[in-house]
């Protein structure tokens, strides 16, 4: 029994053995055929770059964002945008048999076997497609790495191979291949070492690239080594200099940050977190706010002005089409401030919104009368305010057109006081100005700008001096808009003829704040509104900067090209008749409807004289008094003082009436 027993259990063992080899094999089989892989489609659509592209509103790209901080991955990577010099050393050295085999290489393996049982190790057995299998199931877990991670990327490999075709493998590769520190592709470690694209990688670049995929973080030294080897030199004194300049210092993938300085929710369309984020931005237009900034900016740096931004609005839609920050690196003493939303002193640029308050209460009337005479105004704790002009000259009685377009301090004032400093107020947060103190808080200089206000704020607020949603009336939009486009309002401080005059009808507005620390200009026509600021980002006083000559010039620069530029089709331009309509219409300014004017007792009366003042005087006008001619039209015509009533008239040389106005001298 005891000689029957050994042999039975023998063969009792091979039976287990063979049972569970069957079994295990069933099992390898049955995990082939159960593993799921990825198609590629799936893998390329699951790829999600850390950077995002902006692109304007014409879908033009602008400028790339920085989305994830932990890995830097760039825009996907198509086979054929490598550089043949890469594709084929990286085939060569990586996986030479890479086009025969099945997703594993038997010769690789019994070499990698070999070289282990001689003690070199079991390395260089995995194919470019078992690598991607790792790239695609990473893990940390050791144990699995060396055992189970092994089988599982050999099975995924072939399975691979089955179904994806040789360059989509290859592209899938190229793309999710870590490399140093936090970069992962190869365009992202193309363009953050060597400022290229892969199709531009010459031989020595694409061996350094290779020879860090074994082990991307290993030191430079033996990098520098292995780039040699995958060159096959013998001479490699020149690469490892090489390797030593670019890998000894962190890598930099160059951003052009030249045209959006700053990226801001006020002009983005879609969410930060896609791929490609819409903006309102239109880059041409974009591109000209930037170039008339940058160019003002150099020019008045002598003059200690370093800062300045520009906002471009529809004026009917509201929408951003520029957003100039600042200038830009190496022109600007602060790249990361957004200097259109930084708070300042509004300046003169405050006093459309108190004459357009003034309006729509029917406090004032456009053709109504101020006095521009020095004026001691009672203020808190018992002061006495006494406001200027900015040339320090009084004109005595002024119509409102010319107080505000001329920027008269005075008569602000006294609008001011007529209107309420509640009123204003409560205008300025309606159309959107925001941190505003209590009414008593400003007093009379409420007036002349002591508001902090942002660029934001004020572009938008001119905005809605034009829109048909603003909370001001239409009359007084039309009147405020009359007014400041009109160079005759403008004369008195700014000249019949200055950088604000444009061959075209275009409100606008000049501000400087207290001590020259910041300069304003905004206006608007039918279709875009322009603001732009410039000062200097520390409160830097400028030296000897007026509005004419600071934030103006870009203005009026950025205007031009907005209206004036027949090659570029984006824009839309003005009609030739709305250009001319403010230009040709003739209209008596002074006096004003129903006036009365008193003589002054204490000055002879053949001395004494009433301005009779045209606006648009044409060549072939004639002025009438009381239906006897006077004088051929004029801009400005001297009439001596009488009592009694008169009716003013303006003629066309076919005897008709263009305007008339009565007045009463007593």
């Amino acid at each position: 029994m005891k000689i029957l027993q050994l042999p039975v259990r023998k063969i009792f063992s091979k039976v287990i053995f063979m049972l569970l080899f069957l079994m295990l094999a069933g099992a390898g089989v049955l995990y082939f055929f159960l593993l799921e892989i990825p198609s590629f489609e799936s893998i390329k659509k699951a790829y999600k770059p850390s950077d995002a592209w902006l692109l304007d509103r014409h879908n033009r790209p602008l400028v790339s964002i920085r989305k994830n901080k932990e890995i830097r991955r760039l825009e996907w990577s198509h086979w054929t945008e490598v550089s043949p010099v890469f594709q084929n050393l990286l085939v060569e050295v990586e996986d030479r048999r890479f086009y025969y085999h099945f997703g594993l290489d038997p010769l690789a393996l019994a070499q990698a076997l070999w070289d282990g049982m001689r003690g070199k190790g079991f390395r260089g057995a995995s194919t470019i497609t078992m690598q991607l299998a790792g790239m695609l199931s990473p893990t940390k877990n050791t144990y699995r790495r060396s055992i189970n991670r092994k089988i599982n990327q050999a099975i995924l490999a072939i399975k691979l191979h089955l179904h994806w075709t040789r360059r989509e493998i290859l592209e899938a590769y190229i793309n999710y291949l870590p490399f140093r520190g936090e970069l992962i592709g190869l365009r992202s470690a193309s363009l953050g070492y060597f400022q290229k694209n892969p199709d531009g990688l010459h031989p020595d670049e694409s061996a350094l690239l290779i020879a860090m995929i074994r082990s991307p973080n290993a030191p430079v030294d033996l990098i520098a080594r292995r780039a040699c080897q995958v060159l096959k030199e013998t001479n490699c004194k020149d690469l490892s200099l090489r390797a030593w300049q670019i890998f000894s210092n962190p890598y930099l993938i160059p951003r052009d940050r030249e045209l959006i300085p700053i990226v801001s929710k006020h002009f983005l369309k879609s969410e930060l977190n896609q791929s490609v984020v819409h903006t309102s931005i239109d880059y041409k237009i974009q591109e000209i706010a930037m170039k008339a900034l940058r160019e003002q900016l150099a020019a008045l740096r002598s003059q200690n002005v370093h800062d300045g931004a520009v906002v471009v609005l529809d004026t009917q839609s509201g929408e951003v089409l520029a957003y100039v920050a600042n200038a830009g690196p190496f022109m600007t003493s602060g790249v990361q401030v957004d200097g259109i939303l930084s708070r300042r002193q509004a300046g003169s640029t405050i006093k459309p919104f108190v004459y357009g308050t003034a309006f729509d209460l029917n406090i004032l009337k456009p053709n109504s009368l101020l006095e521009d005479i020095p004026e001691d105004i009672s203020v808190a704790s018992g002061q006495i305010y006494h406001p200027k002009n900015y040339d320090h000259i009084f004109r005595g009685v002024v119509g409102v057109g010319d107080a505000l377009g001329s920027s008269l301090n005075v008569p602000a004032v006294k609008v001011l006081e007529l209107v309420g400093s509640f009123y204003v107020l409560e205008k300025l947060k309606t159309i959107g100005f925001t941190n505003l103190k209590d009414d008593d808080y400003y007093g009379p200089s409420l007036a002349l700008g002591s508001i902090d206000v942002s660029l934001w704020e004020l572009t938008h607020g001119y905005r809605q001096l034009a829109a048909d949603s603003s909370p001001f009336s239409l009359s007084s939009r039309q009147a405020i808009f009359n007014i400041l486009a009109s160079p005759e309002h403008r004369r008195f401080t700014f000249g019949m003829d200055s950088v604000l005059t444009l061959p075209f009808a275009a409100a606008v507005k000049t501000g400087t704040s207290k001590d020259m620390r910041d300069n304003w200009c905004i206006g608007w026509t039918s279709q875009y509104t322009v603001g732009v600021w410039v000062g200097n980002f520390n409160g830097d006083s400028m030296w000897n900067v007026s509005g004419m000559t600071g934030a103006a010039p870009t203005w009026r620069n950025i205007m031009l090209s907005l209206h004036s530029n027949p090659d570029n089709p984006q824009l839309v331009y003005e009609k030739p008749a709305e250009l001319l309509l403010t230009k040709t219409i003739s209209r008596i300014r002074y006096p004003a409807p129903d006036m009365f004017v008193a003589q002054d007792p204490d000055v002879p009366s053949d001395l004494q004289k009433l301005p009779i003042e045209i606006e648009n005087p044409q060549s072939d006008h004639k002025i009438f008094l009381n239906n006897k001619f006077w004088s051929k039209a004029k801009a400005v015509v001297l009439w001596p003082l009488k009592n009694g009533r008169f009716n003013v008239e303006l003629r066309n040389s076919l005897g008709q009436i263009v305007d008339a106005v009565k007045f009463e001298v007593r």
